[in-house]
Parts: structure tokens; C-alpha cells; sequence
């Protein structure tokens, strides 16, 4: 596998992210969308009720929870469980953390709440050396102050910018 990379030639490399930078020229509809999944779907919901959030952008979803089952093979079966089991207490959002810490038949998901509103505020899968960063302009933490704050970045504007007392 490494063989190929050393193999490229340079004008091949710059073919092919030629054609990569030519694809964003493209009108979207014309390159197919990511599969919709059930697995993607029951998170997609799942995370609906934990945020309180009817509409979540769909591609930080399915990056998140990529990233999350990439970390833990087992992620979609455990939001598939505890989806079912909020279903079929009928749990209100507000409860779920107290009503899942008091059923001992449910410890392995106990934690998987917090860990899937930690993913969607601060754009982060896991912790620690399994952290994956999916997002951080769109993170909801973000997105809930935008319209006081920008996020910082290295590209905010020119040098020294930061310096200028807002006004």
C-alpha cells in the first residue's frame, strides 16, 4: 500500500487533485449523497432528543457517528438499544440520565448520552489518545454563540486583527 504512494509521479498527483478540485465545481445532486443508513438514522434521532435540536446538519452526523463507531465497533448497536429502551419507557429527554443510572441492566450505556452531547457541542469523538476531531466551526457550542462571537481560527482575519478593541 505505501509502494503506491512512492510510486505516484508527480504529475499524477497533481491529475488526480486537479480532478478532486474540479469535483466542487459540480452542481450538488450530480455526485451521489452518502448513504442514509438505519444505524445513521437511529443516532440522527437519538441526538435530536439529547440536543433538543429538531434539525442537525446530516454530514456532521454521519462524520460523528463514523468517528464514534471508529473508536467503538460496538457504537451503533448501543445507540439502537438505547433508543429502544427510551421508546419503550416512553423517557423524556430531562430523564434519561437518572433513569438510565438507576436501571443496572443498562450500565454499559450509562455514560453514551453524555458522550454523543460532548460529540455534538464540542465537535469531538471520544478522549483522550481515541479523540477524533469532527468539527469545530459547526460544533453547537459554536453555532450557539455566533451570533455574538466568531470562533477563533488562524485565518480570522489579518495579522493583528485581534488586537482592535470590539466594538
Amino acid at each position: 500500500m505505501i509502494d503506491i504512494f512512492f510510486n505516484l509521479s508527480r504529475r499524477r498527483m497533481l491529475q488526480g487533485m486537479g480532478a478532486l478540485a474540479a469535483t466542487t465545481l459540480l452542481p450538488s445532486g450530480i455526485l451521489p449523497a452518502f448513504a442514509e443508513t438505519p444505524a445513521n438514522q437511529t443516532f440522527q434521532a437519538l441526538s435530536s432528543l439529547l440536543t433538543g435540536r429538531s434539525q442537525l446538519p446530516s454530514d456532521f452526523s454521519q462524520a460523528l457517528h463514523a468517528a464514534f463507531t471508529k473508536i467503538d465497533g460496538q457504537f451503533p448497536q448501543k445507540v439502537a438499544r438505547l433508543s429502544q429502551w427510551i421508546s419503550d419507557h416512553s423517557v423524556p429527554a430531562a430523564q434519561i440520565k437518572s433513569r438510565l443510572a438507576a436501571d443496572s441492566s443498562l450500565s454499559d450505556l450509562s455514560g453514551l448520552p453524555s458522550l454523543i452531547l460532548t460529540g455534538w457541542y464540542l465537535g469531538v469523538a471520544g478522549s483522550g489518545d481515541q479523540a477524533i476531531c469532527v468539527a469545530y466551526y459547526d460544533a453547537l457550542a459554536n453555532r450557539e454563540v455566533s451570533s455574538v462571537l466568531n470562533p477563533p481560527t488562524y485565518a480570522f482575519g489579518a495579522y493583528g486583527s485581534w488586537s482592535a478593541k470590539p466594538q
